[in-house]
């Protein structure tokens, strides 16, 4: 038996849930196999709450998704390395899939941060030249 199971039935005992004979039964159980779950998201309800958001935002004055875009462009010949276009109802999408597997993204606020993208003036996220490199790294939303 896993401590926080023991921990789990010593607290419905102390909560008046259970009483002192079923906890003494229940820490004497022996211990169930360990199987360990991974949180998988459901894939089909997230590709329809963004299918639902895009379509609100369709219908919104008939505005159009937003777009992030990333450019790595090449500083000698001016040309472009790498375009990449994500519409922004995927990257939430891919956020909230992210968010089960990398707790760092759980405490990030979509709204928020599409809050903050629609109030700023030009779009640009990240505007970084690498000298060095000889790279020009551009993301921004439109």
């Amino acid at each position: 038996m896993t401590t926080t199971s023991r921990k789990e039935i010593l607290e419905l005992l102390a909560n008046g849930k259970i009483t002192a004979d079923e906890a003494a039964q229940l820490l004497s159980q022996p211990a169930a196999p360990v199987v360990e779950e991974t949180a998988v998201p459901d894939v089909k309800i997230l590709k329809q709450e963004v299918a639902q958001e895009v379509a609100m935002e369709a219908n919104n004055g008939g505005k159009k998704p937003g777009w992030l875009h990333v450019r790595v462009r090449d500083l000698q010949s001016g040309r472009n390395k790498v375009t990449v276009n994500i519409p922004l109802g995927m990257v939430k999408f891919g956020m909230k899939i992210g968010g089960h597997f990398s707790p760092e993204l759980n405490g990030l606020d979509w709204n928020e941060l599409q809050g903050m993208m629609n109030e700023m003036e030009s779009g640009i996220l990240v505007d970084v030249q690498d000298e060095e490199g000889g790279e020009h790294v551009q993301v921004f939303v439109d």
